[in-house]
């Protein structure tokens, strides 16, 4: 039987899921306009919603999580330096290199035994100041951290790793494509897990049901120059109030199914 059948139950990836009748009917009646011109209402009622959840001051909305983190490297990413990641993270295994191919960023990654990036690590990746070696510019930790099993880093965690790359002026940004998931697991606020990085992208089709689209969070002068990356990228859109429609029902209606 072919998964589209409805006798089949899909269990490839959460992202299979389909758009239930009444997110259809949100998505055709959407309020849109052009959002590259920065008009589009909900993408704008999206984007607010999503920063304020996040705790942070400004979110933008991204056609797919690879983009989304991206975009971040490249923002808080100096070009030519290194970017230190777990050693199963989604950024160094599953992203077709794009880091190296886009923004002439090094992956440094860091083999742990649980998939939890700690201060400790630091001490032993971070580069001494050298003329001779590459600078670290940015670190980058994943929640849920699919490599293990998908396990939830702590808030306690993140804020220790926080304070130790804030201490060596390093920026950290989080995919926290299932970061929802940690939140319904632990029974933690999502912001809990937020306020000790710098930007964070969140998936709106893992779990959530969406057809489309991630969000990327964080300081609104970051996000102003991710909005020109972005574009640079090639995701400037247009009525993107369909898909951002998707986006606030599933947020809506669907997350506090999760746990």
């Amino acid at each position: 039987m072919a998964a589209s059948d409805p006798e089949v139950v899909d269990l490839r990836s959460d992202t299979v899921t389909r758009p239930p009748p009444a997110m259809r009917r949100a998505m055709a009646e959407a309020v849109v306009g052009d959002d590259t011109l920065g008009d589009d209402p909900t993408v704008k009622e999206l984007e607010a919603e999503v920063a304020a959840l996040l705790g942070k001051e400004r979110a933008l909305f991204f056609p797919s999580g690879v983009m989304a983190n991206q975009t971040a490297l490249a923002v808080q990413g100096r070009w030519g330096s290194e970017v230190v990641v777990e050693g199963g993270a989604h950024i160094f295994h599953f992203e077709e290199g794009a880091a190296a191919a886009l923004k002439g960023l090094q992956l440094r990654p860091v083999q742990t035994d649980d998939g939890v990036l700690r201060p400790a690590h630091l001490d032993a990746v971070v580069r001494p100041s050298s003329p001779y070696l590459p600078r670290t510019s940015l670190v980058c930790v994943e929640n849920t951290h699919l490599a293990s099993g998908g396990r939830v880093v702590s808030p306690d965690d993140l804020d220790a790793l926080g304070r130790a790359c804030a201490a060596r002026g390093l920026p950290v940004h989080m995919d926290g494509a299932r970061l929802w998931h940690a939140a319904a697991a632990s029974g933690r606020d999502v912001a809990d897990f937020t306020r000790s990085v710098d930007t964070v992208m969140v998936c709106l089709s893992k779990g959530l049901g969406a057809p489309v689209g991630s969000m990327l969070a964080g300081p609104a002068d970051v996000m102003d120059e991710a909005w020109r990356v972005r574009r640079r990228f090639g995701g400037g859109l247009r009525q993107a109030g369909v898909l951002a429609a998707a986006g606030l029902y599933a947020l809506r209606e669907h997350r506090t199914g999760l746990a």
